[in-house]
């Protein structure tokens, strides 16, 4: 960040020396530097349309120009080797090979682009013109026969919502890559106390937008970033960022923090006001023929449903206090997490049922206030033929089943009943919910749910974690080491035994791209494992997470260990995690240890890389030891960047593919 300003100090005191030299005492005006004769003849949108979306690179071969207002440019180091331009008709990334773009081409400035030679691609679903097939950027020697910066213009906003960019295709994709403002929004309660990312983490942060509707959106922040540390403000206001896309997420990226201004007040946050009543009075006066919450009433309880993994309707929440529970409907999708404390105002409002189901419905967000994190309710522990005799009163509580079977399936998609010899009740998945596709076990088990009614008693399981089947006979999972799964393997094994948790941090780094979407790799205190979900997953660098491997493969892909096919739903988050010191050693050592060493960080001092050139492929590392090969995919953010020169430290991720590999995980992993 440094060089940065270096480069911008020097520019001008140059200019500045140059000035004196010649002035006189007449205050002229200052003359216009030569502007380019350029026209422009296409625009970003046809450049855009000659790109498939998930296909290779395009080379563009057509004779244009195009010209866009630089709406976003890498002087905070939020965005890298990137500027973000907009025309009329659309915006896109170019992809730079230098540092200090803000320098030269900063915002506002008019930018012609000579896009022939050049190639337009798409990172997970983001358009970007970049230097050649691979998806590189443009080298920095040859930027300036491409790019030609003209006047400065002042740079509008254009003004949208969260509701449009999320539920509307045809705005999102005329906004992508352009600079928006969003009015009422605010950062989500779960993001409140901490920073904007991780100043020196060495990757980037997710954190959450949110409106006053119940719309969310990620915000994605470089730990690079100048404002990496800066506290996330607790208020409410406009934001100004640049609307982008990460496979299907959408996203939104920062410039600065003057682009945030939350100086009001939040949403669901004002005073509550009214006396507190127990849920179970509500289910009373119900009961009695009342139909209206009572005046001046509020309730206060924990939300036991499970937004984040879809098996409830996202205007819906299941609140519980001690002496009830009862399901709350909104008027809007709301962002209240598994855990929260809540506050609602239930003055007159409408208590009815719903298919059976009790409901305090058509609730005003604003009439909920987060009290912050809970204390989850203990599950009652009950019999299916306790569950069908208490249904009324133990409606929208937490249940808990023991020596249960669950037939159906073969998914919890696919519906199933619950049985433990007492009787039998139903239960209702999502097809949208996080573990639908999950088959379900055929032992014995523990099953904890919401008790709930659809013209019947049912249960709605919140998420994996709610089905405890792993031991073939219910009882605690046990938990297993890195290690230990790679002894299983050494010694034979194939599949890991049933009731296995997998514990560690995450120290890849997905928002760099330098590992395939599916693919992590965790670490524990005795040894690492490369684990390749079903699907993409969203773990993110530092992150503590527990996965169930009971009856997963354990293969070798090209000589590299891996967790194979395992389902993303068996995988839970348990927030930011301490990163492992990274283990000191030569690059002989490395491959003298490598099958025990394979996916675990090492840092290797006084190296170099002989072939020189740029991030891409396989090059040659090298100490006074060995040799042995960096490699980086083309869709490494940092690919197509200078290696070093000379001798560095570098960090990385010990790997195979058919031949020792080291791998970074950021260009902050060199040192």
């Amino acid at each position: 960040m440094q060089f940065k300003y270096l480069f911008s100090f020097l520019f001008f005191a140059i200019l500045g020396l140059t000035f004196s030299g010649c002035v006189d005492q007449a205050f002229d005006e200052p003359p216009v530097r030569g502007l380019p004769t350029l026209t422009a003849n296409a625009t970003i949108a046809q450049v855009r349309d000659l790109h498939t979306l998930g296909s290779n690179p395009t080379e563009i071969t057509e004779d244009w120009i195009i010209a866009g207002l630089v709406v976003a440019d890498d002087e905070s180091g939020n965005l890298y080797q990137n500027l973000v331009i907009e025309d009329a008709s659309a915006g896109i990334v170019i992809r730079l090979g230098s540092a200090g773009l803000f320098a030269l081409y900063p915002v506002g400035t008019e930018l012609f682009v000579k896009v022939k030679g050049l190639y337009v691609n798409d990172y997970n679903n983001l358009y970007q013109i970049t230097g050649d097939a691979s998806g590189a950027v443009i080298a920095g020697p040859l930027i300036s026969q491409y790019l030609v910066a003209g006047e400065k213009k002042e740079v509008m906003p254009t003004p949208t919502t969260l509701n449009e960019v999320l539920n509307n295709p045809t705005v999102f994709k005329n906004l992508l890559s352009r600079l928006i403002i969003l009015e009422d929004i605010q950062f989500a309660d779960v993001d409140l106390g901490a920073t904007y990312a991780v100043a020196g983490g060495g990757s980037g942060r997710n954190r959450t937008l949110e409106d006053c509707s119940g719309n969310a959106v990620v915000v994605r922040n470089s730990d690079f970033a100048d404002f990496a540390g800066e506290p996330i403000p607790a208020g409410n206001g406009t934001l100004t960022a640049i609307l982008s896309v990460f496979g299907t997420t959408v996203q939104l990226t920062l410039r600065n923090t003057d682009d945030v201004q939350f100086t009001g007040t939040r949403c669901g946050t004002g005073p509550i006001g009214g006396d507190l009543v127990s849920i179970q009075s509500l289910r009373a006066a119900f009961a009695g023929g009342q139909n209206a919450g009572p005046d001046n009433s509020k309730i206060r309880g924990v939300v036991i449903s499970d937004l984040a993994n879809g098996n409830f309707n996202s205007r819906n929440i299941v609140i519980q206090d001690g002496t009830a529970g009862i399901l709350v409907r909104f008027t809007g999708n709301h962002s209240f997490a598994l855990g929260q404390e809540l506050e609602i105002t239930v003055s007159g409002q409408e208590m009815s049922e719903f298919n059976g189901l009790l409901q305090l419905n058509n609730v005003p967000l604003g009439n909920a206030a987060s009290q912050g994190n809970g204390t989850l309710p203990e599950p009652r522990v009950a019999t299916v033929a306790e569950l069908l005799a208490n249904g009324n009163a133990w409606e929208s509580t937490l249940v808990r089943i023991t020596n249960a079977t669950l037939n159906g399936g073969p998914t919890y998609g696919d519906g199933f009943t619950v049985a433990d010899g007492t009787g039998s009740i139903p239960t209702f998945t999502f097809f949208s919910a996080s573990f639908s596709g999950t088959p379900i076990p055929t032992t014995v088990g523990t099953l904890t749910a919401i008790l709930s009614d659809f013209n019947g008693l049912q249960l709605n399981m919140r998420n994996i974690g709610d089905a405890d089947f792993m031991g073939g006979s219910g009882g605690d999972p046990t938990a297993i080491t890195a290690a230990e799964l790679r002894t299983l393997f050494a010694d034979g094994g194939s599949t890991v035994p049933a009731a296995r948790l997998l514990r560690g941090i995450v120290t890849s780094d997905a928002g760099n791209g330098n590992l395939t979407g599916r693919n992590l790799v965790i670490q524990d205190a005795t040894g690492g494992m490369t684990v390749r979900f079903t699907a993409n997953h969203v773990f993110t660098l530092g992150e503590e997470i527990e996965i169930n491997v009971s009856g997963m493969e354990l293969s070798e892909f090209n000589g590299l260990l891996q967790l194979n096919n395992v389902p993303n739903a068996n995988a839970v988050s348990y927030g930011p995690g301490t990163l492992p010191t990274p283990r000191v050693a030569t690059i002989r050592q490395v491959l003298d240890n490598l099958e025990a060493w394979e996916s675990t960080l090492v840092k290797i001092v006084d190296v170099s890389m002989p072939e020189g050139g740029t991030y891409n492929g396989s090059k040659i590392l090298e100490d006074d030891t060995a040799q042995i090969a960096l490699f980086t995919r083309t869709a490494a953010t940092f690919s197509g960047a200078t290696v070093p020169t000379g001798q560095f430290t570098i960090v990385g991720i010990v790997a195979q593919f058919t031949e020792a590999q080291l791998i970074i995980r950021n260009l902050n992993d060199i040192q």
